[in-house]
């Protein structure tokens, strides 16, 4: 039945048009249908099912047609609305399908518009992506072996319907709530010609199914063992400038950093102070698309985790990336004090809240990527939890991901906080059960489970500030090579009558100048506690940061249980007086653990690889070294290597594996091994062809074997079968 509404007035009718609402008429439209010829000549979306009809409209270009007439969408002449007209498939508005989270899409036309709404209840032409540009798409089988598609404004929760006596497009209609003689189920026909939505390129070409494998041999390509892709969310949330991804896309993602670190940098305090010694650095804050001055590879407050990024890496050859979960209670409770003007909004500064957090920002990252390329588990970025899990994704052309967590108060623990057994039987289950395999014992500072690393100056001033009292130190034993203390109050120390002051309220430690420091404490029982209860959960243990005393009494238990899940995954273990690998360092890899140095430019990376395959070789074990960068960690990464300006890394490459490899462009900004160093994630790709050509094989090779060899580790300690509770002290 044809339910008709015949206008009392020409007023009324003249209301309908101009609002986009239903033009009512009893006479025939201006305009007409389609030919059936044309409604079958235009090919839909054919798909197994309406999720994966959805799914697979991700970065694809289309036109919007008529179920009903076949007329097509465009662009009004005044360029503010769009509508349907009768017009050929190759002038109708062909639109790009940008996803911004499961099952939603920015839809965008050749003049980087969007298709919009405006309130209360009209479609539009938008500007930028935002809610009101933001549509919720389901796919609806239209019997012919196709899906037409719905669409609903993620603004107003409505679905955009078509009038079929008018050219109009509308929401609601007051005047027919049964919307009779509308449709709001839409064809799309794919097209070639779209502009783009704005997104960073990995500008590599090339058939990436040379990336899949057989799950049955050894991987080849390499692991970074140590990156903090969450660590824009540590320290409150207002220190690393830039995320990995953003449902607005990229502009909002690496957008201008003053909204992080004020107007030229001037509440980057900490981020000035660690990269050039001084809290004052004015620098050009702007972000994407022209970067004039960050990513940068000695700017340790912005992130270089954009996920184009990462995938460029990917591309490269990695296989395996650990991605720390971060957090430090003592600069985060700093940046507080010292930076009050930017803490609003942060995030909590208690570690075990941060980490949840920053889990559920991986995750966040793993699906937004998924959705980018065709739906769950299809994406590049996959966080596994087993080595089995790990060699499917790999063998599927996929990277795998493993989460740990490196904090000086991991579950809380600090030597202030009240903790017990109870409480890492609690936080560890925890850990696991968010899917976290490895985890460092002790950091920054001292904690409840052991002694750290110590060193003088700012971290001395916080370990002061998250223990109450400076670090108790020893001279090192004759093969540990420690650090020099300096006496007075770090920092400040140094000037008699300051020094006097600090005295007189036990603010003035007071250091063998002469010697080499190492800590007093060692592990404690609630340290070997945690120890034995990570091996018995198949974690892995992280023996970098620890203390000199600590790291012997760990491994005295992991000898004890034949337990292969040992990491120095960046290069911060004691070293050897000498300055070659410590003994513990040794007991490590000769128990089948997996250790990779601080990455550095390719000649002096591949002096430390060396060094560490030397011993490797002594074993029965895979020689398998990483790349570490430990990048957005408050670590800087390599410039450019020495002689590149005479002997550089010619672009473009190819890679081993075939793909061919150009200089990265993020929006107006071109980045160069040669002369950027490795500013952002992306140059890590370009870092591993520069070993290919500068280094031996042995050195490339042990690299390409890395991802493979911590695989093996993993495996050696899923399989340990020892159950005995281990106390060495």
């Amino acid at each position: 039945m044809k339910y008709n509404l015949v206008s009392s007035s020409m007023l009324l009718g003249s209301f309908l048009l101009s609002t986009g609402a239903f033009a009512f008429s009893s006479s025939p439209p201006a305009w007409e249908a389609q030919s059936p010829d044309e409604l079958e000549s235009a090919v839909g979306v054919v798909a197994a099912n309406s999720a994966e009809a959805v799914n697979t409209l991700a970065q694809g270009c289309y036109a919007i047609q008529s179920a009903k007439h076949g007329t097509y969408i465009k662009k009004t002449s005044g360029n503010s609305k769009y509508h349907f007209e009768v017009l050929p498939l190759a002038t109708a508005s062909h639109f790009y399908m940008k996803p911004s989270k499961a099952g939603s899409y920015f839809i965008t036309d050749k003049d980087g518009q969007y298709f919009s709404t405006t309130l209360p209840y009209e479609v539009s032409v938008g500007s930028s992506p935002n809610r009101a540009s933001e549509w919720d798409v389901t796919a609806v089988d239209n019997g012919d072996g196709e899906y037409d598609f719905k669409f609903k404004g993620s603004l107003i929760n409505q679905n955009v319907r078509h009038n079929f006596n008018s050219q109009n497009m509308y929401f609601v209609d007051l005047l027919n709530p049964l919307n009779v003689d509308s449709e709001d189920n839409f064809r799309l026909i794919a097209q070639t010609d779209c502009k783009p939505f704005p997104e960073v390129e990995t500008n590599v070409a090339g058939n990436t199914d040379v990336l899949k494998g057989d799950i049955n041999l050894p991987v080849r390509g390499f692991i970074d063992p140590h990156t903090h892709i969450s660590s824009y969310e540590f320290m409150g949330g207002k220190f690393i400038h830039g995320e990995p991804f953003s449902r607005w896309g990229v502009e909002t993602a690496l957008r201008d950093s003053k909204v992080t670190h004020g107007e030229n940098g001037s509440l980057d305090l900490i981020g000035n102070i660690y990269g050039t010694g001084s809290p004052v650095n004015s620098y050009d804050t702007k972000g994407w698309p022209d970067f004039p001055y960050w990513p940068k590879n000695d700017s340790l407050s912005h992130s270089g985790y954009y996920y184009k990024w990462i995938e460029r890496a990917y591309l490269s050859g990695m296989r395996l990336m650990v991605t720390d979960l971060v957090e430090n209670q003592v600069l985060c409770t700093a940046q507080t004090i010292i930076n009050p003007i930017s803490w609003l909004n942060a995030n909590s500064c208690d570690t075990m809240n941060s980490i949840r957090l920053q889990a559920q920002r991986i995750y966040e990252l793993e699906a937004y990527v998924d959705v980018q390329q065709g739906g769950p588990g299809k994406g590049f970025f996959q966080v596994v939890t087993s080595p089995e899990q790990a060699r499917e994704v790999i063998a599927n052309g996929q990277l795998a991901v493993v989460l740990g967590v490196e904090a000086s108060e991991t579950f809380n623990c600090g030597e202030k906080d009240s903790c017990d057994i109870n409480t890492i039987e609690s936080a560890l289950n925890e850990l696991h059960d968010l899917g976290v395999r490895s985890i460092f014992p002790t950091h920054k500072s001292d904690n409840k489970l052991g002694g750290s690393y110590v060193e003088h100056g700012f971290i001395n001033v916080g370990q002061w500030l998250a223990s109450g009292h400076f670090f108790n130190t020893k001279e090192c034993d004759a093969e540990t090579k420690g650090n020099y203390f300096t006496s007075g109050f770090p920092l400040i120390g140094g000037n008699p009558l300051v020094d006097t002051l600090l005295g007189m309220i036990n603010l003035n430690p007071i250091y063998d100048e002469g010697i080499q420091h190492c800590n007093q404490k060692g592990l404690t029982d609630l340290g070997v506690y945690m120890v034995n209860r990570m091996i018995d959960k198949k974690m892995m243990i992280e023996l970098d940061h620890t203390g000199a005393d600590t790291t012997t009494s760990i491994m005295d238990i992991v000898e004890a249980r034949d337990y292969s899940g040992v990491i120095t995954s960046h290069g911060w273990m004691h070293e050897a007086k000498d300055g070659g690998l410590h003994y513990n360092t040794k007991r490590l890899i000769q128990t089948g653990g997996f250790a990779t140095p601080m990455n550095s430019t390719t000649d002096a990376i591949a002096d430390k690889i060396s060094i560490i395959l030397d011993e490797i070789e002594l074993s029965p074990y895979l020689a398998g070294v990483g790349i570490a960068t430990d990048m957005s960690g408050l670590a800087g990464q390599p410039g450019p290597r020495g002689d590149s300006d005479v002997d550089p890394l010619n672009y473009p490459y190819t890679s081993e594996f075939g793909l061919v490899f150009d200089k990265q462009v993020s929006g107006n900004r071109v980045f160069d091994l040669n002369q950027d160093g490795i500013s952002h994630y992306g140059m890590v790709a370009d870092h591993l062809q520069d070993i290919r050509e500068q280094s031996s094989s042995r050195v490339y090779e042990a690299v390409m074997n890395s991802a493979e060899a911590y695989l093996q580790m993993w495996e050696r300690s899923e399989g340990n079968t020892n159950t005995d509770f281990v106390n060495p002290l």
